[in-house]
């Protein structure tokens, strides 16, 4: 059981057009993927960049917790994903050394991994996202 490196860093926007634009403007970054996800109030858009990817997700609802997270903040750092390769190995372990979860069980994420969060409480005030590959 190993953490295989960052998958993605998670960035809460207020507005996703306008971040995408500046991204692929002033930076030369691409978007790849794009997807709406009405489960979870939020639209999420991928950003290539080198070895790893941002994740721009934005609110769509007012009650969607990232509406919650921007309205308090702006745009900002919301997550940091870690690529791991036994997410019910992790979930277990974390578990196991008293870690505050906020999945217990993996879930689909937005483009078909499986994902599991940990409390900001587990890990220095930082929001953990744990991906599987499927």
């Amino acid at each position: 059981m190993k953490i295989e490196g960052v998958e993605h860093i998670g960035i809460a926007v207020k507005n996703l057009d306008e971040c995408i634009e500046r991204f692929e403007n002033l930076l030369g970054l691409k978007c790849s993927r794009r997807k709406r996800m009405e489960s979870n109030k939020i639209e999420v858009a991928v950003i290539d960049c080198g070895g790893t990817t941002l994740e721009l997700v934005a609110p769509t609802d007012e009650e969607s917790p990232v509406q919650r997270f921007v309205s308090k903040g702006g745009n900002a750092l919301h997550h940091i994903c870690f690529k791991v390769d036994d997410i019910e190995g992790w979930l277990a372990f974390l578990d196991r050394q008293g870690a505050d979860l906020i999945d217990r069980k993996p879930r689909e994420g937005a483009f078909g991994d499986r994902i599991a969060f940990v409390s900001p409480k587990a890990v220095c005030n930082f929001l953990i996202e744990l991906a599987e590959e499927t």
